[in-house]
């Protein structure tokens, strides 16, 4: 690791060990206060009626929950370097999720290309809240047991669907709920949300203290009266609340439509079916089902029915593709999704810690998918164009070898030969197209001896 990495390692770590180090009384108390928590979300979740909801509105007026939310929100906006526990004191004095909060918001562009979206950045106060109400409502309204954001994740939707395969549930329909997000309106959140306040909805959930107006879904900062726009439409893809008040939602959805079974992985919905006209009744109905629902409508667009023992696509789901082996489903990711991680083609900015940060996430994601049948070769693909990439970067002679090896390796990993040229990067600049060069001159020789000495060997046998 180069000294420059090192400073950058120390600084990602700074704040936390140095307020740690100043501060040792404090850290020890959030064990105890997060101990707190978890009991009394707990207590929370096995309430019901008026007895929950005074227990919700005990829990949001909670000092000592105050402070823990007050910390992990200073954490999380990345300002603990500043922070004292006389500060943490004085935010989590300021924790009043029943009334507005005039707090700048910042309006941030995610994504590259055709594929960005308008993230909103909350400071301290709102994050506060936001985390504080989050668990709330995860407690009493927890994901009803077809829905996986927060159960399991994408393994375990795949392994539901896998069962209701093996039941007789040979075709399903993915539906894809259009901007979800975007397309949420605050009319029937608080009752969706009951027994949260409705005041908390107002202010938290759905914050109009960043909208123009009631119904105005253009959000602005309170920061000064700065005019300027943050684009907030509907849920805020930034706020802490949101995941779990859109899995509220949906679960209201897939409640009143009644489609059992039935899988929800985020905005994405599997609908199962013993046959194509099954699956088509069913699609139809949550369709009717989601344009009735009030906090939306709801948009859903509906995919390709499909059985999963179609050898020439198989069923679509969360841009994973899965197809019938015998009594298995074979799980495969999409092209759209096999595309996030081709990187290297435009990685002239990464560090040589990014591309070794990008090499570990290639291989634990190929992992995930056991019964991918190209994996392995998609694997030695991606970490080849890694390989080039780090020679590129740094220009030493034994990284120009192991990058040469890695693209030897790709040439031959779908068992018909490749052009090295596919899996070298092709940077600009005058020093990356030398190096570049170099390395695809190189390994095509060395493809050229490895090639005629299986040609010899092969004559020799004959």
């Amino acid at each position: 690791m180069t000294g420059a990495s090192r400073r950058a390692g120390r600084s990602r770590r700074t704040g936390f060990e140095a307020f740690a180090a100043a501060y040792p009384e404090f850290i020890a108390k959030l064990g105890d206060l997060r101990h707190y928590r978890d009991r009394e979300m707990a207590k929370l979740a096995s309430l019901s009626g008026s007895a929950q909801r005074d227990r919700v509105r005990m829990i949001l007026r909670s000092p000592r929950l105050a402070l823990l939310y007050a910390y992990e929100a200073v954490r999380r906006v990345q300002q603990l370097h500043n922070a004292t526990p006389a500060t943490l004191n004085e935010l989590a004095a300021r924790c009043n999720p029943f009334a507005p909060t005039h707090e700048a918001v910042q309006r941030l562009i995610v994504g590259s290309g055709t594929r960005t979206r308008a993230v909103q950045n909350f400071g301290p106060q709102k994050r506060m809240h936001q985390s504080l109400v989050a668990d709330v409502v995860a407690a009493i309204h927890p994901p009803r047991g077809d829905q996986y954001l927060f159960n399991g994740g994408l393994p375990k939707a795949l392994a539901a669907i896998e069962a209701a395969f093996r039941e007789g549930y040979t075709h399903a329909c993915e539906v894809d709920l259009i901007n979800f997000y975007g397309g949420v309106r605050p009319a029937g959140l608080a009752e969706l949300l009951h027994p949260l306040p409705a005041s908390v909805v107002e202010h938290v959930v759905w914050d109009y203290a960043v909208r123009r107006g009631r119904d105005d879904d253009l959000a602005i900062p309170c920061d000064e009266g700065s005019p300027s726009l943050t684009g907030l439409v509907g849920l805020s893809l930034g706020a802490a609340t949101s995941p779990i008040v859109g899995e509220r939602i949906i679960g209201v959805l897939l409640g009143s439509a009644q489609l059992d079974p039935v899988v929800n992985y985020a905005d994405n919905v599997l609908v199962l079916g013993r046959d194509r006209e099954e699956v088509v009744a069913r699609t139809q109905h949550l369709r009717e089902c989601a344009f009735r629902l009030e906090a939306g409508p709801v948009r859903p667009r509906i995919g390709r029915i499909a059985s999963f023992r179609d050898q020439t696509g198989g069923v679509e789901f969360a841009k994973q593709w899965g197809q019938a082996i015998r009594h298995r489903v074979n799980w495969s990711p999409g092209a759209d999704k096999q595309g996030e991680h081709r990187i290297a083609d435009h990685a002239e900015r990464m560090t040589l810690e990014q591309i070794e940060e990008a090499e570990r996430k290639v291989t634990q994601w190929r992992r995930s998918y056991p019964m991918w049948r190209t994996g392995d070769a998609w694997e030695v693909e991606r970490l080849a164009e890694l390989a080039a990439a780090r020679y590129y970067r740094a220009g030493q002679p034994e990284q120009f070898a192991l990058a040469r090896q890695a693209l030897l390796t790709a040439c031959f990993a779908r068992g018909q030969l490749r052009d090295p040229f596919e899996f070298a990067p092709d940077w600009p600049g005058r020093e990356h197209q030398r190096r570049r060069e170099a390395l695809i001159s190189s390994t095509n020789a060395m493809l050229e001896q490895v090639l005629a000495t299986a040609r010899s060997v092969s004559s020799a046998d004959e």
